[in-house]
């Protein structure tokens, strides 16, 4: 069941489009996340759910009745900042129980709610603390009870995870997770940051410059991007600039800098001569006699430029003869120990460990793309 629905949302500010026809239906339990670049539309998205921006034009449903004239505070929805905007003078379970208070609820519920909600997050015998005396995680799951308490229709959750270090972001994504599947309410979640986005959600609308450019669970957006802006946002990925040169069945043969390549056609049918981009993810790159789990895909002459030790896997990046820099994440099967800065080597990946983006890449772009974080914004 659909809980809340944008339909054909446009904003403006002046001449800058920050949304342009943005859908997407999202069901009762359901954790989306609005994932992209700053000033991708992400945010303002979000806001228009609030109800603290107006659309232009378009429609927000929730359980099927527009909602576009109605204020925020008659929504029914929470909300969580990355400032946690707790009020200092309150403990935890006073800043809990303030929504309950403002509507009037009786003294016993009030008690009783906040305790359910700080045990919920993890809080319980914090009830009595001060946002003074907690730390940022801690202050920062006092908010999500916060705003759980009133149980509100969807969660909305505006990069509430930025300013925690990263080893207490990492705890905090697998928390979040565990307390919407706990309360069974729908979580939008706006962020810039992959690694968040493929941890905690269902689905993911990866947006830029105001529009969605595919929708798809993690698995989906990971190994299928819809777009080269897509494989190239999502994690580390190696693109090339290839050429369709035929198509047997499900088996696509290209031509790109330093060979001939084989993808599948994942159903699709492509054109001979038609250009599109070929991405192999880094963990799917390995040195010529390395393991190759399948058939080959395809290879090609290299020179290794780094080698950095990441604990699990070692980052190799080599540069190919045509100057096109690809990555590899080798782990001990793969024998990075015979492997050394300014040594050659064949990069070889099997045909199941390539995927054909059906979109032309800029050759300017091609190589490893990897994506920085941004600063928080539209």
């Amino acid at each position: 069941m659909t809980t809340v629905r944008v339909e054909k949302i446009r904003k403006t500010y002046g001449d800058f489009v920050a949304l342009e026809g943005l859908t997407l239906d999202m069901a009762e339990g359901e954790f989306v996340s609005f994932l992209g670049p700053s000033g991708c539309g992400k945010t303002t998205a979000l806001r228009i759910v609030a109800g603290f921006e107006f659309a232009d034009s378009g429609s927000v449903l929730i359980d099927g009745d527009e909602i576009g004239p109605v204020p925020p505070n008659r929504r029914n929805m929470g909300m969580v900042f990355q400032n946690y905007s707790l009020f200092p003078n309150m403990t935890a379970a006073d800043n809990v129980a303030f929504g309950l208070r403002v509507r009037k609820q009786p003294a016993e519920k009030v008690r009783r709610r906040a305790t359910e909600m700080l045990e919920l997050v993890g809080l319980s015998g914090k009830e009595g603390n001060f946002p003074h005396q907690m730390s940022g995680g801690q202050q920062q799951r006092v908010a999500l009870a916060r705003a759980l308490v009133n149980m509100p229709k969807a969660l909305l959750l505006d990069e509430p995870l930025g300013a925690l270090d990263l080893k207490l972001r990492q705890v905090m994504q697998l928390e979040l997770k565990r307390i919407q599947r706990e309360v069974g309410i729908t979580f939008i979640f706006v962020t810039h940051d992959q690694e968040e986005a493929l941890t905690m959600s269902d689905r993911i609308a990866v947006m830029t410059q105001g529009r969605t450019d595919q929708i798809g669970t993690p698995t989906e957006i990971y190994h299928r991007p819809a777009t080269a802006f897509v494989a190239g946002f999502i994690g580390t990925a190696n693109l090339l600039p290839v050429t369709v040169r035929g198509q047997e069945g499900d088996q696509v043969t290209v031509d790109g800098p330093g060979g001939r390549y084989f993808a599948r056609a994942e159903g699709r049918t492509y054109q001979v001569g038609s250009s599109v981009t070929l991405m192999v993810r880094p963990e799917r790159l390995v040195p010529s006699g390395a393991p190759l789990h399948g058939a080959a895909g395809g290879s090609i002459e290299a020179t290794v430029t780094s080698l950095v030790f990441q604990g699990p896997v070692v980052r190799c990046q080599v540069q190919t003869a045509a100057g096109v820099d690809l990555v590899a994440h080798l782990g001990p099967e793969d024998d990075p120990s015979s492997l050394s800065v300014g040594s050659p080597v064949r990069m070889t990946w099997s045909i199941d460990g390539a995927y054909l983006v059906p979109e032309a890449l800029d050759s300017g772009l091609a190589g490893v793309t990897q994506m920085e974080d941004d600063e928080t914004g539209a």
